[in-house]
């Protein structure tokens, strides 16, 4: 039922368009509200890659931040357990 539908709405889209009196004048007011509507899209989208991008060198950050803090402890952790290991050894 759903694909018949889309299909008539199809069919009745393509009809609208390649209407052989007015279809050429709707064709292109058409693309003349595309091709107005085209500069938006292309600075809403630059900016959303922007934001997107500025998010993800953020995220990078935290992440590198993250590691070293672990990687400090592991390392601190490991010079603790061979000093004791040292100081039982000696004794």
């Amino acid at each position: 039922m759903k694909r018949t539908l889309i299909s008539m709405g199809i069919g009745a889209g393509l009809m609208y368009l390649f209407d052989p009196e007015l279809g050429e004048v709707r064709r292109s007011m058409l693309a003349d509200k595309f091709q107005g509507a085209l500069p938006q899209t292309q600075e809403a989208l630059a900016s959303k890659v922007e934001a997107v991008s500025a998010k993800a060198s953020e995220l990078t950050e935290i992440a590198d931040s993250a590691a070293a803090e672990k990687i400090d402890s592991i390392a601190s952790d490991a010079i603790g357990a061979a000093d004791a290991a040292e100081d039982k050894a000696a004794a």
